[in-house]
């Protein structure tokens, strides 16, 4: 288990594939992970197998509770280099600051353990609010991919991002300025 400030990462078990499978199927994840087809119980249940295997996912929890998934994958060891994925499953626990420590605490750990020089990601140029989140966190815009996807009958670019430990270092700085005198 790895804590954050608000949040508990802990590795995905076999018992969440019903949780998992009922996120992935909703409709805002669908729409923001760009997600092409539903996902019926057999592809979760391979989709968590896989996971294990090529990479670390978690389930975000707060108080105990799941809210959402978390992870890294696609490792470059010879880069020192992976990719990082998140969706916040349940609906009334978006927008609360769950996604900013999970993916925060993530990073940090990540680049303690793995000795990472960045991690990276790619999301919907549409997604304006991950987007956000991902520069509180520190990444760092690097390229845009035009007409990526095909989403809602027009086509989506997408947004490459990565981080390093230095900015995650100047992310955390900021984060704790603008926490300090919020109590």
């Amino acid at each position: 288990m790895i804590r954050g400030r608000t949040v508990v990462l802990r590795p995905v078990e076999d018992d969440d594939a019903g949780i998992v499978h009922r996120w992935q199927n909703d409709p805002d994840v669908w729409w923001s992970m760009d997600y092409e087809r539903p996902f019926s119980t057999d592809d979760i249940r391979a989709d968590i197998e896989r996971s294990r295997l090529e990479g670390h996912p978690f389930v975000i929890e707060v108080d105990g509770r799941p809210v959402g998934k978390i992870g890294l994958n696609r490792f470059r060891t010879r880069d020192r280099i992976c990719s990082l994925y998140l969706f916040v499953g349940e609906a009334e626990d978006r927008g609360k600051g769950y996604a900013l420590d999970a993916v925060s605490t993530l990073l940090v750990h990540a680049f303690e353990r793995f000795d990472l020089a960045r991690v990276e990601l790619w999301t919907l140029a549409s997604n304006e609010r991950a987007i956000d989140l991902y520069e509180a966190c520190g990444f760092r815009r690097e390229a845009v991919l035009p007409e990526r996807s095909w989403k809602d009958g027009a086509w989506v670019d997408h947004v490459v991002m990565s981080v390093t430990p230095a900015h995650v270092r100047e992310a955390a700085v900021s984060i704790d300025d603008n926490t300090s005198g919020a109590d």
